[in-house]
C-alpha cells in the first residue's frame, strides 16, 4: 500500500492561483514565496514520484521516524532531525520507512532565489540529508507561516507568510544561532475581529451587515477598512476562506463534492464548482482526483 496523503493529524495547505499570482509580483517576496506546505505526522506508506519531476523547489525536513529520497538513481536515507532539499525539475521519489515512517514538514517553493535555497541548506552535496537537529521554535515558525495562510491571501498575510520562510530556512543553515525571541501579541484589530467571525462561520451564509456587525463597526466604514486592510473586499475575503476549507474537505474527507459544498454553507454544488474554479484554477473534482501536486 502506497499512497502521498491521508495521514492523522496531516495539514496541507495549498495557495489558490490568484495569490500565487500576487506572489510573483508583490515586493520582498516575489524572489522566493510558498506554493505549498504541510505536515505529515508518522505517515506510514507515504509514498511519490515523480519522473519529470516539478517546477518548483521542495523541502523536507524529518522531525521522527525514517525515510529515504531518491534522486535519478541515487537513494538517501533520511534520519530525525535532517533536512533535504531538492531541485526544480530534478527526477525524484522519496518514501517513509516502512517499519518506522518518517514525521515531516515540508514546503514547495518557487521564484529566483528558489536555487540559492538549495545551494545553501544542501551546501551543493546531494549524497545525504542535512542534520539540522530539532527545534521547537523552528516547529513555532512553521506554525506561524501556516496560521497566517490560514487566516486568507490578503496581500499583508502574503507577505507576512513568506518573509517568515526566509527566517525558518535560516534555522537550518545556522542553527547554532538559532535563538528563541519573546513574542508580544498585538492588539486585535477590527479586520481581525471581522476574520475571526468568518473563520468560526464558515459553515454559515454570512452578509456583509453581519460580518461588520462583529467588528463593531458600520457596513460601509467597514468596508473601506477591510479592503484597506486586507486587499480584498469583505466577502470576497470570506469566500477565499471557504474554498480554503473546502480543500481540506477535498483533502481530508470522503465527503460528496455537494456536501462539501454544503459545509461551507452554499447550497448550490454548481455555483460551489465555479466559485472553485476561479480560485483554484480546475473544478473540485479534478482537484480531488489530481490531489494537485502532492507531497
Amino acid at each position: 500500500m502506497q499512497k502521498s496523503r491521508g495521514f492523522e493529524g496531516e495539514l496541507i495547505i495549498e495557495i489558490p492561483k490568484v495569490a500565487m499570482a500576487k506572489c510573483k509580483v508583490l515586493p520582498l517576496i516575489h524572489s522566493l514565496y510558498i506554493s505549498r506546505m504541510g505536515f505529515y505526522p508518522k505517515a506510514l506508506h507515504h509514498y511519490y514520484q515523480r519522473p519529470m519531476g516539478i517546477s518548483e523547489t521542495i523541502l523536507i525536513y524529518c522531525t521522527n521516524g525514517n525515510g529515504w529520497v531518491q534522486l535519478q538513481k541515487e537513494k538517501i536515507n533520511i534520519q530525525p532531525g535532517e533536512i533535504f532539499v531538492i531541485p526544480k525539475n530534478t527526477i525524484h521519489s522519496y518514501a517513509a520507512d516502512k517499519q518506522n515512517p518518517w514525521t515531516i514538514y515540508w514546503f514547495h517553493f518557487a521564484g529566483i532565489n528558489a536555487d540559492d535555497a538549495v545551494n545553501v541548506i544542501m551546501n551543493k552535496d546531494n549524497n545525504s540529508g542535512v542534520q539540522v537537529g530539532l527545534s521547537a521554535q523552528r516547529n513555532k515558525l512553521f506554525d506561524q507561516i501556516a496560521t497566517t495562510f490560514l487566516k486568507g491571501y490578503s496581500a499583508s498575510n502574503l507577505l507576512l507568510a513568506n518573509l517568515t520562510l526566509p527566517y525558518y530556512l535560516a534555522t537550518f543553515t545556522s542553527p547554532e544561532h538559532f535563538q528563541k525571541n519573546e513574542v508580544i501579541t498585538p492588539p486585535v484589530s477590527p479586520s481581525d475581529r471581522a476574520i475571526m467571525f468568518m473563520q468560526q462561520n464558515l459553515t454559515n451564509t454570512l452578509t456583509l451587515d453581519s460580518i461588520a456587525k462583529s467588528a463593531h463597526l458600520s457596513v460601509s466604514f467597514f468596508s473601506r477598512k477591510f479592503k484597506q486592510d486586507t486587499g480584498y473586499a469583505p466577502i470576497e475575503y470570506f469566500n477565499h476562506l471557504r474554498i480554503q476549507k473546502a480543500c481540506q474537505l477535498l483533502h481530508f474527507s470522503n465527503l460528496r463534492i455537494n456536501e462539501v459544498a454544503s459545509q461551507i454553507g452554499i447550497d448550490d454544488p454548481f455555483y460551489f464548482s465555479r466559485l472553485f474554479k476561479q480560485q483554484m484554477g480546475v473544478s473540485p473534482v479534478e482537484y480531488r482526483k489530481s490531489g494537485g501536486i502532492k507531497v
